[in-house]
């Protein structure tokens, strides 16, 4: 005669069975806490200084004037910046001494820009495959220079050795002259925020 199992038994057995095997797979035994998985929650501070991201988006406005918003970027060897236009027209153009002068990017890189990015939606990416600090600028004039309005911004790539950047030096006399003051003070700034992050390596 066979014996029939209450249903709660049943229950019962079925579920220590599963418990003990996902016990074996996740590599934990009596006595033991189980391993913590990786997280796979996003990191909130990728992309600023100090937290180098594999990719970053960039908006840029016009109200209540022009701004790259953040204007300072870190990001990994290889990551793609992406900047996104919400309001007005713009460009994104490296400061570089066959482009636009003074020469504010890593010795060796060609020059570089967006071209002219027409309005809201408009957009350019530019993967940055060598390690260095990349200072560039709104060009665009619409109701005023966006230049003389101190529409600047920094990507800075890896970790680079903030004394070998062309971005990280005190302008000459003769780059001051050409450049307007609101931008000479931005690359001041950003060279306050970024040097003590260099120097500092990765955590």
């Amino acid at each position: 005669m066979t014996r029939t199992l209450p249903r709660r038994a049943v229950l019962a057995a079925t579920t220590a069975t599963a418990t003990a095997a996902l016990a074996g797979c996740l590599g934990g035994s009596e006595g033991d806490d189980p391993e913590e998985l990786p997280s796979t929650e996003p990191d909130e501070d990728a992309g600023e200084l100090g937290t180098p991201a594999e990719s970053v988006t960039v908006t840029i406005t016009s109200e209540p004037w022009p701004e790259f918003d953040p204007q300072i970027v870190h990001v990994e060897v290889g990551a793609t910046v992406e900047w996104l236009v919400e309001t007005g027209r713009h460009d994104v153009t490296g400061y570089h001494e066959n482009n636009h002068p003074p020469h504010r990017t890593p010795d060796g890189v060609e020059a570089w820009d967006s071209e002219y990015l027409t309005g809201p939606g408009s957009s350019y990416e530019r993967t940055f495959e060598v390690e260095g600090v990349y200072d560039y600028v709104d060009r665009q004039q619409v109701c005023i220079s966006h230049e003389v309005a101190g529409n600047v911004g920094r990507v800075v790539v890896g970790w680079p050795d903030p004394d070998e950047e062309p971005a990280m030096q005190p302008l000459t006399e003769a780059e001051s002259e050409e450049v307007p003051e609101r931008v000479e003070n931005a690359f001041e700034q950003f060279d306050e925020r970024t040097r003590p992050v260099l120097e500092a390596g990765p955590a």
